[in-house]
């Protein structure tokens, strides 16, 4: 019988590795005695075999991922002795533990790293990490920041943190922050106070080699991905979201500060409709809908004309949001074990857990967004479990944790299933407008929002 694959988690010195040549492909050898004491790692080396899946972290110089790769040797010798022979397989893009520690799954093992060497991690953990490292999943934060320079659309660029005579920019803290990937808007008070383009970081905070008239040359690098359609601080202050801003005022004087990923998709959406009449219009419910102050609105009903091509609608609707549409159809049939999962067996015959639409795609950090072409042939009953989590109550599932539990699914930060709040339901449907305030309870609609597709905008 094969024995079960374990993973791992190697801080490794810059000098154990030869940087001058390809990384892919190197050995390392870690030897208990001088090298290690037991409270770094020696328990988790004991369990290393040949075959174990490691990731590779740079704890000197430039810190981030190396790769992840295996391990090819394993020998003991007397007085527990332990020669362990690493290989790198694959390079990954060097992400810091505190990008790490953005995923709540990975949060609590980032900060409880018991051993300063070489620490067991889950399989889960593995794969995460493996997939935020090639840029498979990300996760962003969102920032603004102020330059005078005249960025050039597919650049890269180094901004430092400093002025000339050393002095921390204003902000600098979030210059700290910034990890690769992070998503940024440009500011350009020269150019009519206005924001200017889209980029995102492709390094974090470094120290370069001295630069002669400059103090201090610590920089980030950044891609000026492209322009957009420059918006005013008098245009981006009238956006409900982006308002009375310290840093959207004429007089702020911050090179960098943090924006939500709802400000920034404002901006972008702004940027994006400056002049042109949207294709897709809210509907204003009336006294008869209810009205709910919170934002937390995960459905979307698309309201589209019988004959009309509700899917071409919707991805013409989530274009805009970069959002990775999971399209299935709604029938009479549709169960609440589609959205919430149910166990099954497996081909030996013994039960498995097959996640449903909503716990599967809610959690994920990609968008994957679940869209229903004929909602309306769906039992608003079967989202009954999904609105009572919205409504706050901690909700048990009939599904089994490790210990032999039934898990619990809340809107809380230790819940079993991570509640996105950006996350959506697109459901297309055929109905009217009075048909709908009919069908639907006023529970569900206050987590609903009405999208009509405007008839003489509507290219299909």
């Amino acid at each position: 019988m094969t024995e079960e694959t374990s993973y791992f988690w190697l801080n490794c010195g810059y000098n154990r590795w030869n940087h001058n040549e390809p990384l892919v492909g190197q050995t390392t050898l870690f030897e208990s005695g001088a090298q290690f004491n037991p409270s770094q790692g020696f328990r988790a080396f004991k369990q290393a075999k040949v075959g174990d899946q490691v990731i590779f972290y740079q704890v000197q110089m430039n810190t981030g991922l190396l790769g992840y790769g295996e391990i090819t040797s394993v020998q003991t010798g007397a007085q527990n002795k332990i020669r362990v022979h690493f290989e790198l397989k694959a390079q990954l893009n060097p992400l810091t533990a505190d990008y790490l520690k953005r995923s709540e799954l990975l949060e609590f093992r980032m900060s409880n790293m018991k051993e300063t060497l070489f620490n067991q991690i889950t399989e889960e953990e593995f794969n995460l990490i493996v997939s935020l490292g090639t840029g498979a999943v990300k996760v962003p934060r969102y920032f603004f920041i102020s330059e005078e320079d005249t960025f050039e659309p597919n650049q890269t660029y180094t901004l430092f943190t400093h002025t000339y005579n050393g002095i921390k920019r204003n902000g600098y803290h979030f210059y700290t922050q910034l990890e690769q990937g992070d998503k940024l808007v440009f500011y350009n008070k020269k150019m009519d106070q206005s924001v200017v383009g889209i980029g995102e970081v492709t390094q974090h905070i470094h120290e370069k080699s001295p630069i002669a008239g400059r103090t201090n040359s610590t920089a980030i690098e950044v891609l000026y991905e492209h322009h957009i359609t420059p918006l005013t601080l008098s245009t981006l202050n009238k956006h409900p979201k982006l308002k009375n801003l310290y840093f959207l005022q004429e007089n702020a004087k911050q090179a960098i500060a943090s924006l939500s990923q709802t400000q920034y998709e404002a901006i972008k959406e702004l940027s994006e409709n400056n002049g042109v009449k949207p294709q897709f219009e809210s509907v204003h419910k009336d006294s008869n809908m209810p009205v709910q102050d919170d934002d937390v609105k995960p459905f979307i009903l698309l309201v589209v004309e019988p004959g009309d091509e509700g899917l071409k609608a919707a991805e013409n609707l989530l274009h805009k949001t970069n959002a990775n549409p999971v399209i299935t159809s709604g029938h009479p049939d549709f169960t609440e074990d589609m959205l919430y999962g149910k166990y099954l067996p497996n081909e030996s015959g013994a039960m498995y857990f097959r996640e449903g639409f909503i716990t599967d795609l809610m959690p994920r950090t990609d968008r994957s967004y679940l869209v229903i072409d004929n909602f309306n042939r769906i039992n608003p009953d079967v989202f009954q479990t999904f609105i009572n989590v919205l409504e706050g109550y901690e909700v048990t599932m009939p599904r089994y944790n490790k210990h032999g539990n039934m898990i619990k699914w809340s809107r809380q930060k230790d819940s079993f299933y991570h509640f996105n709040p950006n996350w959506h339901i697109v459901g297309i449907t055929y109905e009217s407008l009075n048909e709908i305030k009919q069908r639907y309870s006023e529970q569900f609609l206050k987590y609903t929002r009405i999208v009509k597709v405007n008839q003489d905008n509507q290219n299909l």
